[in-house]
C-alpha cells in the first residue's frame, strides 16, 4: 500500500467527485518524468490501493460505457451492519446537545 496516503488524500478532499486512473496517477508521480514502464508500475500499485478502498466501502467506482471508470469518496459512511443504512443513517455531526 506504497500510495494509499496520496490516494486517500485526493479522494478525500473533494468527496463525490470522480477521479480517472490518469488524474490519479498524474497526483502520485507529482512531476516525476517517469517512463512508460514507471508509470504502469504506479498504475497497478494504485490499482490495488483502489480496489482495496472499494471493497471496504471508503470509495466509489463508477464505470463508463466507454469502457472507462472513475473512483469517487463515498459522501457516506456505509457501516455494513443493516441492509441499506447508508440510506437510513446520516453521518453528519450535527449538533451533539439538544
Amino acid at each position: 500500500m506504497k500510495y494509499a496516503p496520496q490516494v486517500i488524500e485526493l479522494l478525500a478532499a473533494y468527496p463525490g467527485r470522480g477521479f480517472r486512473m490518469a488524474d490519479i496517477v498524474r497526483h502520485v508521480s507529482r512531476g516525476r518524468g517517469l517512463s512508460p514502464i514507471e508509470r504502469n508500475a504506479v498504475r497497478q500499485a494504485l490499482l490495488r490501493v483502489l480496489s482495496h478502498l472499494v471493497a471496504s466501502g471508503q470509495v466509489e467506482k463508477e464505470e463508463s460505457a466507454a469502457n472507462s471508470c472513475s473512483y469517487a469518496w463515498c459522501r457516506k459512511v456505509r457501516h455494513g451492519v443493516l441492509e441499506k443504512c447508508d440510506v437510513n443513517c446520516d453521518n453528519t455531526c450535527g449538533n451533539l446537545r439538544p
